[in-house]
């Protein structure tokens, strides 16, 4: 950087190949102060964040880490996972509760094709010409309050 001049709000740097570059003056007294250094420092900073400034720690640190970064051919696609079988584990007071019901919906003479879907869950029928569905769901216990 040549030279910098503060103009207003904006922060004109005047590079060694003369291009002008502005930034907020706001920014460089917030990290003036943040920093506890000069404007000076806080421009080449800035310059630096921003690219116009090559930083020989930065290149070296960007060269290490590019060397450690591996580039996936996108055609390689991840391998699919196979879903494991879920095991359903036995409910016997739903499949009672699921029995019961369903013997007491035989026995009403305008009920046609009942059927037991899910021996611990489900009831699909049909009664006077409209389907019906009984899910039997189980709540939770409610969590011990802590105080």
């Amino acid at each position: 950087m040549k030279e910098y001049k503060v103009n207003g709000s904006v922060i004109e740097m005047i590079l060694e190949s003369g291009k002008v570059v502005k930034c907020s003056t706001e920014w460089a007294n917030r990290a003036m102060k943040s920093l506890e250094t000069d404007m000076e420092d806080v421009l080449l900073m800035w310059l630096e964040d921003n690219d116009y400034l090559v930083n020989e720690e930065q290149e070296e640190l960007d060269k290490q880490a590019k060397g450690q970064v591996k580039i996936l051919n996108k055609s390689e696609k991840p391998k699919a996972k196979t879903p494991r079988e879920r095991t359903q584990k036995a409910q016997p007071e739903k499949e009672y509760i699921v029995g019961i019901i369903a013997e007491f919906l035989e026995d009403i003479t305008d009920i046609s094709n009942l059927n037991v879907e899910n021996k611990a869950k489900l009831i699909t029928f049909d009664y006077k010409g409209a389907s019906y569905k009984l899910d039997l769901v189980q709540k939770r216990p409610p969590k011990a309050k802590t105080e």
